[in-house]
């Protein structure tokens, strides 16, 4: 079978529906046999970072692969970060790079496009990809392209695949269907052994859901565990979406102590400070929540599982599935836990009314967002960029919630609505700053042109406050005045303006009367920030400013002595 033929038959197992990208002289000819077949819908976009920032959102809301097409060199290398951003947060795309053919190598001068040297685009690559593989064999073309998918599959890490312009016309072997490797029996029991036995020695255990949970479908088999076994369940900050809002063991997101009297920030720190035992459920291990609180992820009362691979003190297992585990430990009947925290009253979305007094900022849009997609019996995903857009999401409940919170790239969530669309055809609402709008917002075209028309809510206090709420004064954090407005309305979007909450409510409800049209809603804000992001920027200074102390050179702490 031809090349593309193989492709297309190993995508489509993987779970990949869609292809993003930006044509290329290198990736041309793959292209047009692509577009010939029809198989594969392709999505193109302006800019590089957009094409993998659309391919991740379609990953993360899909849970499964997503591709991006990019060409040699000036393409994928453009790519890079948010590629970076991909692997971190463990999403799996795809990236396929074009690669220059036999003739072209076999000549004596350089290939435009390329770096320091041909191989560059793959060394770089190796960085921010969990499996690196050039077809340029046919013989080896297809075992190639599966291992690399099947990587992308259970990793859920993004892998490269660079085909070279020529290997178009190669002939493959078909390959077999593929079949996932299962952890064995006897290895299930034993782990299951060394966690049923931890958890009943445990008088306060909790469950903290990181965002393997989510990557790999676990969430229902854990929220069940946690149910059954009645042991408060957390998430991390990146991974809020893996745990219904609404279950009855949830009991928030874990970043930091809370501000003073937020008792539902403050209560995740509560009981993870109280417990005796924490169970970490596929948690990535990150400054963002644990650089002040050590003892929350490593040590005695930590127990950590990941897929794939989990490391207890003395043993190691392979092949691990969250789910699978979780059903397990369902199936032993273990005791209930008795209820060893304060209960909870469910928390109620405020009524819009309820918020006039409220100061004009980021939380308060987040809150009447809330409270509005709260009244629809559709599912409505919150795409959220970083900075303080991400920080007000968490005055929101989403039942489903997609941002980028480790790594935090800008420039997300706009390219990643086309994702969100290509998908699952749901209408997201994103929520965007106006230094990240101002990177990718000439996306909305190719949003208009695709039909995705989501209600676009931009935030905009004409800085970046992010960079300022961590070093306040500095001129540079200041944007110049733009008509951001006017930028959306030339890319065919229905423009609203609001600077107060009776504003925004009825631009928020007329965008939402409005599924044909792409809405964009600018929200001039009078505070700088949230209350939230400022209370962690200072913390995050702070902790900073601790820890260079603590290792400040030899000759400085001798002149600090005594005398």
């Amino acid at each position: 079978m031809r090349l593309v033929d193989l492709l297309l038959a190993e995508l489509e197992q993987f779970g990949c529906k869609a292809m993003f990208g930006i044509p290329g002289d290198f990736v041309l000819p793959l292209l047009q046999e692509l577009e010939q077949r029809q198989q594969l819908p392709f999505h193109p976009l302006n800019h590089e970072p957009s094409v993998v920032y659309a391919a991740d959102a379609a990953a993360r809301i899909s849970r499964a692969p997503s591709a991006a097409l990019l060409t040699y060199g000036a393409g994928a290398l453009n790519a890079v970060n948010a590629v970076a951003q991909a692997y971190v947060e463990r999403v799996p795309v795809v990236i396929i790079a074009g690669f220059p053919g036999k003739a072209e190598l076999a000549g004596t001068q350089a290939i435009h496009h390329q770096a320091k040297s041909v191989d560059s685009q793959r060394r770089i690559f190796a960085e921010v990809t969990e499996l690196q593989v050039r077809i340029d064999d046919p013989v080896r073309a297809g075992g190639q392209i599966r291992a690399a998918l099947q990587c992308c599959y259970e990793q859920s890490r993004p892998v490269l695949i660079e085909i070279p312009r020529d290997a178009i016309d190669f002939d493959c072997l078909q390959l077999p269907r593929y079949q996932k490797a299962s952890m064995p029996l006897t290895a299930q029991l034993q782990m299951q052994n060394i966690l049923a036995h931890r958890l009943q020695q445990a008088q306060r255990p909790v469950f903290l859901a990181g965002i393997e949970v989510q990557r790999f479908d676990a969430g229902r088999a854990l929220e069940n565990l946690a149910l059954q076994l009645n042991i408060p369940l957390l998430t991390t900050l990146l991974a809020r979406a893996a745990v219904a809002p609404d279950h009855p063991c949830f009991h928030g997101t874990f970043i930091d102590k809370g501000m003073p009297g937020d008792t539902a920030q403050q209560r995740p720190y509560q009981l993870l400070q109280d417990s005796d035992l924490i169970v970490h459920f596929g948690v990535i291990v990150n400054d963002t929540n644990f650089a002040a609180y050590p003892e929350f992820a490593n040590g005695d009362k930590v127990l950590h599982l990941h897929q794939g691979t989990s490391y207890f003190p003395d043993s190691r297992f392979y092949d691990v599935d969250l789910s699978t585990i979780c059903e397990g430990l369902l199936d032993r009947h273990l005791p209930r836990q008795h209820s060893w925290w304060t209960e909870l009253t469910v928390p109620q979305h405020s009524q819009p009314e309820d918020l006039s007094n409220e100061g004009w900022d980021t939380t308060t849009v987040m809150k009447i967002i809330d409270h509005e997609l709260a009244q629809q019996d559709e599912l409505v995903p919150i795409i959220s960029d970083v900075g303080d857009c991400l920080f007000a999401s968490l005055h929101a409940n989403p039942r489903h919630l997609l941002a980028p919170a480790y790594y935090a790239s800008m420039g997300f969530s706009i390219p990643a609505a086309l994702g969100v669309h290509v998908s699952t055809g749901l209408r997201a609402v994103v929520v965007v700053g106006d230094g990240a709008f101002m990177m990718t917002g000439l996306e909305l075209s190719r949003l208009q042109q695709q039909g995705a028309m989501p209600i676009v809510v931009l935030l905009n206090n004409q800085s970046w406050d992010m960079i300022d709420a961590f070093a306040p004064g500095l001129t540079c954090a200041t944007m110049p005045a733009c008509d951001l407005l006017g930028i959306a309305a030339a890319q065919g979007a229905t423009t609203h303006f609001s600077n107060s909450v009776d504003g925004f409510l009825q631009a928020f409800r007329q965008a939402w009367r409005e599924p044909a049209s792409l809405q964009v809603i600018e929200v001039r804000l009078q505070q700088r920030r949230s209350a939230r992001l400022q209370a962690f920027a200072e913390g995050f200074v702070q902790r900073n400013r601790l820890q260079m102390d603590d290792h400040r050179s030899p000759l400085a702490q001798i002149e600090t002595l005594p005398g």
